[in-house]
């Protein structure tokens, strides 16, 4: 007999144990639906593979040429070196990520019998993409060619976020917002924990470029490389820790 029929409720059960019956049920239910494992791993690697586009050459920024990218890829920052290919980088990983997690979420819940609707987390995201697509944009019209007073007025939102955009950490706040999404959805405080750290740990590197004055020379190559990927042991972590635990659950 299976451990979820022998925890069921009968007639013979007392009130305190059809309680207890219907709670353990529940929980297990829960658990058996809890598949996030593999979106915090799969965010967790994509940002690790980008690695390479947010380190720059060893020539001087002043020496470069002037860039123009196309206005696609907002995601990838002005303030890098290679802002273009980023940008379609991240246009691409974070649509083909979220697409993928509706599939993994659809495959899990036929293959335990329970699942957890993924499309809100996956619109959450789709849209945060679009949204950080024409950000930018958005920031630098209302910083630059506005009146003085909506200028100055808006500046205390539109200076930290284009400082954010300018970095290519906007896919950074995609990803953040599509947990917290999905900690919702899966009601799992593991999920919230991770999606919390996760957030925080974008927030202070951004305010730790935002406050920081830096003169020519301070930063590295790698500086923005190592801003990026700061993150990216949080969901790597918390994914492993999450799949470890579900197998352990399941062979229990």
């Amino acid at each position: 007999m299976s451990e979820q029929s022998s925890t069921a409720p009968n007639s013979k059960d007392t009130p305190g144990e059809l309680l207890a019956s219907v709670t353990a049920l529940q929980r297990r239910t829960r658990a058996a639906r809890h598949a996030y494992w593999l979106p915090l791993l799969l965010f967790g690697l994509l940002m690790a593979m980008a690695a390479p586009l947010y380190v720059e050459s060893v020539e001087s920024p002043t020496l470069r040429a002037t860039q123009d990218n196309p206005a696609l890829t907002g995601l990838g920052g002005d303030f890098l070196e290679r802002s273009a290919a980023l940008g379609w980088y991240w246009l691409a990983a974070l649509i083909g990520g979220y697409l993928l997690s509706l599939w993994w979420y659809r495959w899990h819940g036929l293959r335990v019998g329970v699942q957890t609707s993924a499309r809100p987390y996956v619109i959450a995201g789709i849209v945060g993409t679009l949204v950080g697509l024409v950000l930018p944009i958005v920031l630098r019209f209302l910083l630059l060619n506005t009146a003085a007073a909506i200028s100055s007025g808006t500046s205390w939102a539109t200076t930290p976020l284009l400082g954010v955009s300018n970095r290519g950490m906007l896919p950074h706040l995609v990803i953040a917002v599509g947990l917290l999404v999905l900690a919702r959805l899966e009601r799992s405080r593991g999920l919230t924990a991770v999606a919390v750290c996760y957030v925080v740990a974008v927030v202070f590197i951004n305010i730790y470029f935002q406050t920081t004055d830096f003169e020519p020379g301070d930063l590295s190559r790698y500086s923005f490389m190592l801003a990026a990927l700061l993150p990216a042991p949080i969901l790597l972590v918390g994914g492993i820790v999450a799949l470890l635990t579900t197998n352990k659950k399941r062979l229990a």
